[in-house]
């Protein structure tokens, strides 16, 4: 009795890992983001896009990124899901960010930048300035995106 229970057991587990391996199966890793304005304000208005935008970007939301395009990158790409083919390729670091520090947020003009420190399982850690502009429709856009890995900065010091 006790070695069908064992046999029973081992085989749920086997299928449950098996299961679990597709890829298709896996959910959305999560990120955290650190130093986030808490209280009602530009800066937690920023804050919450780019939470907006990191998350879409590292769940392939290819929705949610058409939405941060400009109506000309939307014209140039086509689809939500070239778009999100374009912004990955282009800053994949936000497609494997898993944790999200804010470290500097200021505003030049229309637009609303804010600077993070993403970093990645694999212990990767890249510094990226932001630019953000709220349209007539209350929607934000990606305007300007600087990617530069934390160890350049810090070999240039």
């Amino acid at each position: 009795m006790a070695a069908a229970l064992l046999c029973a057991t081992a085989l749920t587990l086997a299928v449950t890992a098996a299961s679990m391996a597709r890829p298709g199966d896996i959910a959305p890793k999560a990120v955290a983001f650190v130093n986030a304005p808490t209280q009602p304000s530009e800066q937690r208005a920023t804050a919450m896009a780019v939470e907006r935008f990191v998350e879409a970007m590292s769940s392939h939301d290819a929705d949610a990124i058409w939405m941060f395009a400009s109506e000309e990158e939307q014209d140039a790409f086509g689809t939500e899901s070239a778009t999100y083919e374009a912004y990955a390729e282009t800053f994949p670091e936000f497609t494997k960010a898993n944790e999200i520090t804010f470290t500097r947020f200021w505003q030049e003009g229309d637009t609303d930048f804010v600077q993070v420190l993403a970093g990645d399982a694999s212990g990767a850690a890249n510094v990226a300035t932001m630019g953000f502009w709220l349209d007539d429709a209350g929607d934000w856009k990606l305007v300007s995106c600087d990617v530069t890995p934390l160890s350049d900065l810090l070999a240039g010091l």
